[in-house]
């Protein structure tokens, strides 16, 4: 029987988040219930899995631990990003030391790992697996600055506070982290996030609203003009890098 790799290279817009990484998906479904996810649309779509269900069961993939373990024999010293379909740290807590057999497979195996996340401070429970190496990253999707849109919007995720606790202590332990500040929905509130997450990261990638109707409402060109000032002004106090993602450069016009 053939083995079905389960770890993958990623293309298009999730090739700029995991550039020169492996990608891995370790469940279906993600009860963090972000009314703006693309994953439960495209498994509505697709795979027709209606988006209530998603959102409700996270079910770990299929011979999760033998699959990755097979396929991390096959790289040296990869990177490889957790996750794009789902959140390695649901709300759902009996789930998560699946996620911590992954990221132990793959430290032994000499690989790397790049976790980005909307589930906090459930990420320190593997803190002293990602210290072992220090390519190790974490990241944290922030997104709204106010509690409230963040509970309406994404509401079995961490709230900002806590993501933004997150990345503190994880860089406390000297683990690398960054900041995805995607997707924009209230500009003010990704300037906001930006400006929190400066003193915690190493790298801020900022991109746009995609996949909604709502992105035509957006003056993305003064979005990133005041992003890209901000970010200038904090890169004078913290040492951190900065990408804006293609996305949002085409639609504010740069080149």
């Amino acid at each position: 029987m053939s083995h079905r790799k389960i770890i993958y290279t990623p293309s298009g817009r999730a090739g700029e988040y995991a550039d020169k990484s492996q990608a891995l998906n370790i469940y279906q479904g993600c009860d963090h219930g972000c009314r703006y996810c693309y994953a439960a649309g495209m498994a509505e779509k697709f795979k027709k899995i209606p988006r209530e269900q998603w959102n409700r069961n996270v079910v770990p993939a299929p011979d999760l631990f033998v699959r990755i373990a097979k396929d991390c024999s096959e790289f040296i010293a990869e990177e490889i990003f957790m996750c794009f379909m789902t959140d390695a740290y649901p709300a759902t807590d009996n789930v998560r030391e699946i996620t911590r057999e992954c990221i132990r497979i793959i430290v032994e195996s000499q690989n790397s790992v790049n976790i980005l996340t909307k589930g906090g401070m459930r990420a320190a429970q593997d803190f002293d697996l990602l210290v072992k190496n220090p390519r190790n990253k974490i990241g944290a999707t922030l997104t709204f600055s106010d509690d409230g849109y963040s509970r309406e919007w994404e509401p079995r995720a961490a709230l900002p506070g806590n993501r933004i606790e997150m990345l503190s202590a994880a860089r406390d332990l000297g683990i690398k982290t960054w900041a995805s500040i995607e997707p924009v929905i209230i500009p003010r509130q990704s300037l906001e996030m930006i400006r929190m997450a400066a003193p915690h990261c190493d790298e801020i990638k900022i991109g746009k609203l995609n996949h909604d109707p709502r992105e035509k409402k957006i003056d993305w060109k003064l979005f990133y003009s005041d992003a890209k000032a901000l970010v200038e002004f904090l890169q004078k106090t913290y040492r951190f890098k900065v990408y804006f993602k293609k996305d949002l450069l085409n639609a504010a016009g740069v080149k």
